[in-house]
């Protein structure tokens, strides 16, 4: 059965991934007790991502599965659409990053002055970690469609087993944090499984949840506003804590905040399952480009605002109020890009640019 509501889902879970890594180029300057908590909120938009993920794959591809032939074909669609772009859009920032010897010279830069300390090595590990352009989830996603097994059996396991594992996996992930500059697939996958498995079972149980919770979406959100508010107090960071994964540095509070925030739109967008809204289906379609994309452009406009900033041709647009302007132009001007390439190349568009 088609959702219509996950694809506005897609939409929007692509917003908050643009809005999260927009607060840089808007100036934004979390300080205050409230700011704290809305940018608990909005940032960490990729467990959304990966909500969707888990729950489409059970949706969608658990049933083409069932044949017996199709984890090769599946692997190889995700190859051709997921990690080829990945492929192709990293190799000018990936020569950018070797010009430049940055960002973390000593993590991927070799001691020797060589071909290999200073070429080769740091060109195979910014590809293997995907570490430029906020890459780094293509090589994490990629590991998951690799085990798909395990979530095969995941699905296939008792309603009572499969809510242990999530709970169990969840305290795990919740001690475990993201790694720090998303260097490490293993540690996201140990991080962002349980999610993945979550929204698999949210599919399963997927009209039992819209039973229970139908018109009770404002309780959801408040359980979303009380793990804002309790992260905000108890931490003075904001979004997902990232650290080494055998340190203790406290529960990541966000990964339980996220998880009711899918639940909240999942149940929230159900109601517009009927209704065709332009705007939504666009974003949805596109969202793995503008994902691809986006990040150009938020460096693009960051180098221009610095620039002008320093010949003071224009004021500093600063603040949290810039927040939404450059978040719809970033995913504005990344939309276009991807309709264009689109439009020019149709058969191999989605390799180049995942659309």
């Amino acid at each position: 059965m088609y959702l219509k509501s996950f694809e506005y889902f897609r939409a929007v879970a692509i917003s908050f991934i643009v809005i999260g890594h927009c607060y840089g180029v808007s100036g934004w300057k979390i300080q205050w007790f409230g700011e704290r908590v809305l940018a608990n909120i909005l940032s960490g938009g990729t467990t959304l991502f990966v909500f969707i993920s888990g729950f489409l794959f059970h949706h969608i591809f658990y049933p083409r599965f069932q044949s017996g032939k199709y984890y090769g074909k599946f692997l190889k669609n995700k190859f051709y659409n997921v990690y080829m772009p990945y492929l192709i859009l990293s190799i000018y920032p990936v020569c950018m990053a070797l010009y430049r010897k940055s960002p973390y010279t000593l993590f991927y830069f070799g001691p020797e002055n060589t071909i290999y300390d200073q070429i080769i090595r740091p060109a195979l590990m910014y590809y293997w970690y995907g570490g430029v352009m906020v890459y780094w989830y293509i090589p994490f996603i990629m590991t998951i469609f690799i085990i798909s097994p395990v979530f095969i059996w995941f699905i296939e396991q008792s309603t009572k087993k499969q809510i242990y594992i999530v709970i169990f996996s969840s305290i795990v992930a919740m001690l475990v944090h993201r790694p720090v500059h998303n260097w490490f697939a293993v540690q996201s996958v140990v991080y962002f499984s349980p999610i993945y498995m979550f929204g698999i079972l949210c599919s399963i149980q997927k009209e039992w949840i819209y039973k229970k919770f139908q018109g009770k979406d404002l309780y959801l959100f408040t359980g979303v506003l009380f793990f804002a508010v309790l992260q905000a107090i108890f931490y003075k960071y904001s979004g997902n804590p990232q650290k080494w994964p055998l340190e203790f540095k406290g529960i990541d509070i966000s990964f339980m905040q996220k998880n009711v925030l899918a639940v909240f739109f999942m149940v929230f967008l159900h109601r517009l399952e009927d209704k065709d809204i332009p705007v939504l289906n666009q974003l949805a379609v596109s969202s793995f480009s503008i994902y691809f994309l986006h990040y150009w452009f938020i460096d693009f406009i960051g180098t221009m605002k610095r620039y002008w900033i320093s010949k003071e041709l224009i004021a500093p647009f600063q603040g949290l109020l810039f927040l939404p302007v450059f978040t719809a132009l970033v995913i504005w001007l990344s939309y276009l890009v991807a309709s264009k390439i689109k439009k020019t190349f149709p058969k191999k568009s989605r390799m180049i640019v995942g659309w």
